[in-house]
C-alpha cells in the first residue's frame, strides 16, 4: 500500500471513531518499529533510516531444504 492509502485509512478510522481499525494500524506500526529495532541491533541500517531501507540491507541467502 502507498502512503496515500494509509493516510486515507487513518483519516476514515479517526472520523468514524473506529477504534478497532485504529488499533490494527497501531499494531502494524508497532510491529514495524520493533522489526527495525531488531535489525538495528544486528548491525543493519543507520539512525533515521526507514524500515524498508534497513531491511534491504539484509543479505539474501538461499534456504536449505
Amino acid at each position: 500500500m502507498n502512503q496515500r492509502h494509509y493516510r486515507d485509512l487513518i483519516r476514515r478510522a479517526v472520523l468514524s471513531k473506529d477504534t478497532h481499525q485504529l488499533g490494527l494500524i497501531v499494531a502494524q506500526l508497532t510491529d514495524a518499529e520493533r522489526a527495525r529495532e531488531i535489525l538495528r541491533a544486528k548491525g543493519y541500517g543507520a539512525s533515521g533510516m526507514n524500515a524498508s531501507a534497513t531491511a534491504a540491507q539484509v543479505p539474501c541467502t538461499p534456504r536449505k531444504n
